[in-house]
C-alpha cells in the first residue's frame, strides 16, 4: 500500500524532511545558512541608516551628535521630521522643512547638535526650546482648524537658531475644487441665516459676487502654492489666516496620464 510505481511514500517523506532540515528550507534562523544572509540584517540595516534620511549631504556627525538626534526622534518622532543642514538664507532652509512628511518638521544646524552632544545643560536648553516650538505648533494648528484654514497648510515646522530663537515656517496649498467646496458650505451657511432673517435674497446675491472675486484668476483645474516664514508662531498663524490667495499665479494639477487631481 505504501509503494506507488516503485516509489516508497513513507521512506521517501522522511528523505525530503531530511534535505528540508539539512538545508534550513524557508525557515527563517536558516536563512543565512541557505541564502548567506541574516534576516536580521534588514533590520540593523534599517536602524543603521534610519539617520541617514535626517542627516543631509556633507554633513558628518560625531557619534555623540547622532545619539542626541535619536534621542529627538525617540521624543518627537511620532510627528516630527528632524533635518540635520547646513543653510545660508531663509530659502534654503524652507527648501529643506518642505520636505518633510510628518505633522511637524524641525531643521537643526549639525554645530548646533555637536555643542548639545558636548554639554548637558546646552542640551537641556535646546530639548526645551524645541519642546516649546512644537507646542506652539499644536496651537496653531488648533487656531486653524477653528478657523477653518487647516485644510491649506501642507507643510509646517521651524529651524532652531544658534541664539535660541525659533524662525517658523509654512508650506501652503489651495486647489480649486478645494475653494470652491469652501465657498460652498459658506454659501449654504449663509444662506441658511438668510432665511431665518428673511434676507434671503440680500444674501444669495453677496454670496454670487463672492464666488466671483475668489475664483478671479483661478482655473477650475489649477492649485496655487505659497511659502510663508515668520520670526514667531502668533506672525506665522496671522499671515496664514489673512494671505491673499489672489496675488498667486494658479498652476495645472495633473495626474500621469495627463488626468486632472482634483485632491485639495
Amino acid at each position: 500500500m505504501n509503494n506507488v510505481s516503485g516509489f516508497n511514500f513513507l521512506n521517501n517523506t522522511g528523505m525530503v524532511g531530511d534535505n528540508i532540515r539539512k538545508f534550513g528550507g524557508n525557515r527563517p534562523e536558516n536563512d543565512k545558512a541557505v541564502h548567506g544572509r541574516d534576516p536580521k540584517d534588514e533590520y540593523v540595516k534599517e536602524k543603521k541608516t534610519d539617520n541617514l534620511n535626517s542627516v543631509q549631504n556633507g554633513v558628518e556627525l560625531s557619534d555623540g551628535a547622532k545619539k542626541i538626534l535619536d534621542e529627538l526622534k525617540e521624543k518627537y518622532g511620532n510627528n516630527t521630521d528632524f533635518f540635520i543642514a547646513n543653510y545660508s538664507s531663509d530659502e534654503e532652509a524652507q527648501e529643506y522643512l518642505s520636505r518633510g512628511t510628518k505633522e511637524y518638521s524641525v531643521l537643526i544646524e549639525p554645530e548646533l547638535l555637536e555643542e548639545m552632544a558636548k554639554d548637558a545643560e546646552t542640551k537641556e536648553k535646546y530639548f526645551g526650546i524645541i519642546e516649546d516650538g512644537t507646542r506652539q505648533l499644536d496651537k496653531i494648528k488648533e487656531d486653524l482648524k477653528e478657523s477653518g484654514k487647516d485644510g491649506e497648510v501642507k507643510n509646517i515646522g521651524f529651524s532652531v537658531n544658534r541664539d535660541g530663537t525659533l524662525s517658523f515656517f509654512a508650506k501652503l496649498e489651495q486647489s480649486s475644487r478645494a475653494q470652491a467646496e469652501r465657498i460652498e458650505k459658506n454659501r449654504e451657511k449663509k444662506a441658511e441665516e438668510a432665511k431665518k432673517e428673511e434676507k434671503k435674497e440680500a444674501r444669495r446675491l453677496r454670496d454670487k459676487q463672492a464666488v466671483e472675486r475668489d475664483y478671479k484668476g483661478f482655473g477650475r483645474d489649477q492649485v496655487k502654492k505659497a511659502d510663508i516664514k515668520a520670526d514667531s508662531a502668533e506672525e506665522l498663524l496671522e499671515k496664514i489666516k489673512n494671505f491673499d490667495w489672489n496675488s498667486v499665479n494658479s498652476e495645472e494639477k495633473l495626474m500621469v496620464g495627463s488626468k486632472v487631481d482634483f485632491s485639495a
